[in-house]
């Protein structure tokens, strides 16, 4: 560990992440037009862990027994077989809770319930539209709505409460409301129903002129959540703020030294990710394994200098569309890799030095 970096309590008492994350696949069936890591087209996709390394990095945290697993994508169900071991080996070995995020296009009656029988505890699905011309339109799939709504009711006959999550854009935002009723008529209890600000990265960022919400109709939406939380009725709506961890982590942690991250970001190939919306990871569990980087800093990763100096380009949501001077491009090109362990995150010359690999 880098000497510049001070004792943090927090840090030094957790064992290993509350919360984790992996993307246990970037290919996916649908290409969205808004898709903030460009599933099925980026450069990810050919380089994914292999079966037996997803497994090992399974059996592996499983030692941390976690309190939420979470996997995303890419739509999951692509590897279902994988996903469905993997969430038996964490479930065996003490992991609290088990959650998943998928298009629910290919989710059969089978799948449903070999996910409940593994231990998958949630799932969120994504709906775009309360009309199959309009999911469709962005989903950029004909039928996509179709199979989503049928995976949704083998998800409820099942006995799961799905949440769900809803992404805006200039054609499909005055049917937020439409969605919401639909979903509750389908069966939704208490499972949230997420949506924030389009992120403009990947495909969304190729398609801002005729997908992205104008502030009015961002207003417009932000009153209708309101208005339907206060009526408690149904499921409770969490409007989100994408950026808020990059703001949050670079300054608070100048302010109160025991600040930590609790959480923790493994993409399809590997790397170790502090944010999706930096160009910079930090590590990769094929080189040393992610207890070796907890326990080598992972939870005080914000007390270093580059990730604190690369976050301060996003201050805004539309700065992410905003390439930062001399450094890859989100998602379009190769991250910065500066590993925990090998390398120096306060050498903020390393960043000039340092070619993305």
């Amino acid at each position: 560990m880098n000497k510049n970096i001070k004792t943090n309590v927090h840090g030094d008492i957790l064992v290993g992440p509350h919360q984790m994350s992996l993307d246990i696949t970037n290919k996916c069936n649908l290409r969205c037009l808004h898709c903030y890591n460009a599933s099925g087209e980026n450069l990810i996709i050919n380089n994914e862990l292999t079966d037996t390394e997803v497994l090992d990095f399974i059996d592996d945290i499983s030692k941390l027994k976690l309190f939420n697993f979470c996997f995303c994508g890419g739509e999951p169900l692509l590897r279902k077989d994988l996903l469905i071991e993997a969430t038996k080996r964490l479930k065996s070995n003490g992991t609290n809770m088990i959650s998943m995020v998928t298009n629910a296009t290919l989710m059969d009656k089978k799948t449903a319930k070999n996910l409940k029988d593994a231990g998958v505890d949630r799932i969120q699905i994504s709906v775009d539209g309360a009309r199959p011309c309009t999911h469709d339109k962005l989903r950029n799939k004909s039928g996509a709505f179709e199979k989503t709504l049928q995976g949704i009711k083998n998800l409820f006959e099942i006995g799961y409460d799905p949440s769900f999550a809803f992404t805006p854009t200039s054609f499909n935002i005055d049917e937020f409301e439409d969605v919401y009723n639909l979903l509750v008529s389908l069966g939704a209890k208490k499972g949230e129903i997420r949506t924030q600000p389009l992120m403009l990265l990947g495909r969304a960022s190729k398609n801002l002129d005729t997908i992205a919400p104008s502030n009015l109709q961002y207003r417009q939406l932000v009153k209708k959540i309101y208005k339907i939380n206060s009526l408690k009725k149904g499921p409770k709506i969490q409007w989100g703020d994408p950026i808020d961890h990059l703001i949050r982590f670079r300054t608070l942690v100048k302010s109160n030294p025991n600040i930590c991250i609790d959480n923790c970001v493994i993409l399809a190939n590997g790397d170790i990710s502090l944010s999706p919306y930096i160009p910079l990871v930090v590590g990769n569990i094929k080189k040393h394994s992610i207890i070796e980087y907890w326990n080598k800093g992972l939870p005080r990763a914000w007390e270093y200098t580059i990730p604190r100096e690369l976050a301060k380009n996003i201050v805004c949501i539309a700065d992410m569309k905003k390439k930062i001077p001399n450094m890859p491009k989100v998602i379009e090109e190769k991250n910065l890799f500066i590993d925990l362990i090998d390398d120096n995150l306060n050498d903020i010359t390393f960043i000039c030095k340092k070619k993305a690999i």
